[in-house]
């Protein structure tokens, strides 16, 4: 999903190899919507690599532990990590792959999409994500993406105030950093 930057990354330094993402300068959010409340809620445990082919070909995962999603209200937390299942289902996972054209610009911000899978609450279901990459002059890399992520497509039961549950969609809002790996 957010990986797609490091498709752009390793476009960049024209070389096979790997790239991590920079936990201490990544930040996964989400928002849901309910029609009489707004949930807002971050994680920056994130754990992600992309390896570049000598073909061009990158192939990426990302992961994310499902109980380290933090809305501020412990309460609400832990209710979250129980419809979650977070002790069955302990991870959101992405896996992609992609393909490169070379070279790349730095400093510009370049659209891309990245094809894959995203695992959430033990369900695979395929995401297309549109994302916004910058390559710095250091080899780092800093993507942008927001996309939905369907809670009734991953068996995920919406929360409900009031006998109204929220919204089908949870909004994501991810940027990640992303450096030269092992």
């Amino acid at each position: 999903m957010f990986v797609s930057a490091v498709a752009v990354l390793l476009a960049s330094s024209l070389s096979a190899g790997a790239f991590v993402i920079d936990p201490a300068a990544s930040v996964v959010k989400f928002h849901l919507h309910h029609k009489m409340h707004e949930v807002y809620g971050r994680s920056t445990q994130i754990e992600g690599k992309a390896v570049l082919g000598d073909d061009g070909k990158v192939m990426t995962m990302i992961r994310i532990p499902a109980a380290s999603f933090d809305t501020g209200d412990a309460n609400r937390d832990s209710h979250m990590r129980e419809t979650l299942d977070a002790s069955r289902f302990p991870f959101v996972v992405f896996k992609g792959v992609t393909s490169l054209t070379v070279p790349v610009a730095h400093g510009k911000a370049i659209d891309t999409k990245l094809e894959g899978e995203l695992e959430f609450h033990g369900v695979k279901q395929p995401l297309s994500v549109p994302a916004q990459v910058v390559l710095g002059d250091d080899g780092s890399a800093v993507v942008k993406a927001k996309f939905p992520v369907s809670l009734d497509a991953h068996k995920i039961e919406r929360p409900s105030l009031l006998f109204l549950k929220t919204d089908e969609n949870v909004l994501m809002d991810v940027e990640l950093k992303l450096r030269m790996g092992k």
